[in-house]
Formats: C-alpha cells, structure tokens, sequence
C-alpha cells in the first residue's frame, strides 16, 4: 500500500504523522510506502531548516529516527500522489489543493483528512507553525506530536484489520 500524507509546509504535521506511521506499519508487519510533501512553495518558510531541526530533535527525543526532508507539492511529488493508493490531508484547505493540482486523475484516489480517515469526522489538524511569528506555535508543536501518534496508530489498525484503508463518516 502507498500512502501519501500532506500539509501545508511539509515542516510538522505531514512529517511527524509520516514517521509515527512508518514506526506502527513496521511493528505490524504492515509493507506501507509512505510519502509526504507540503503545499506551501519552497521560499514559503525562511527558517526551514531550524523547523526540521526542531521536528527531528522531538521525534529523536520520542525514539523516532530517520530522515526529515522537506518535499514540496511539484510535479515529481504529483506523479507519487497519483500513484498512492491514500492521501492523508491535514486539513480541507490542502484537500482542495490536491483536487485542484491532481483534476479528474484525482478520482481514482482516495483523499481524507487525517481526522476522517479514523472516523473523527471533516475536521483540520491545526497547523503548528505561527505565520505572525515566523516559528512554531510551541503549545500546538508539542501536542501535535502526541495527537499523530493516537492518528497514526488507529490507522494502521484500521488497515491491519481492514486490509485496506477506508474513509471514515
């Protein structure tokens, strides 16, 4: 199974759900092909690198490690979400910008939000990042981090026992 994850920067939210989920995948023994990219132009965050440091530091301090690298939604990362079986959106805005980009290819994919996927309802994950600031929003980076992994772990369940993944009401 391929799955694609999405936000708006590829700094936090996609990144941090995109590590919880390859960490639960491998203790299930699930083969899950994860990809995750960002919606935001590649200038649109300053301090990107201090952001993944920061993101790379916390998931280091949590036992997650691997590669944090910020993908942008080009036509190369067009092509891998075309070729996902799932894309997992952080919140109705990047839905609507997958739909734009993707068009009628779009209908043979399935798109949810992280949220609907576990059957939580249409509701965004708030980005952690603080335009006004320039930084991350401390009180929602450090909670976010918690609340992927709960998303990250009924999901995998969710296609332990399914099989598949399935969108949720």
């Amino acid at each position: 199974m391929k799955i694609s994850i999405v936000c708006h920067g590829n700094v936090a939210r996609s990144q941090i759900l995109h590590h919880y989920l390859a960490e639960y995948a491998g203790r299930s023994s699930l083969d899950i092909d994860l990809f995750s990219c960002g919606t935001a132009p590649i200038d649109a965050y300053p301090d990107v690198d201090l952001l993944l440091d920061e993101v790379k530091d916390e998931l280091k301090r949590r036992g997650l490690n691997g590669p944090v690298k910020r993908n942008v939604l080009d036509e190369e990362a067009l092509q891998i979400l075309l070729g996902s079986d799932l894309i997992l959106v952080a919140d109705m805005d990047r839905r609507q910008e997958v739909l734009s980009r993707l068009g009628d290819q779009a209908k043979s994919t399935e798109i949810a939000l992280f949220y609907e996927l576990i059957k939580e309802g249409q509701r965004d994950f708030t980005d952690t990042y603080d335009a006004n600031k320039g930084a991350q929003d401390q009180e929602r980076f450090s909670s976010c981090f918690d609340e992927l992994e709960r998303i990250a772990k009924m999901t995998i369940e969710e296609i332990r026992k399914t099989g598949r993944a399935e969108r949720g009401q």
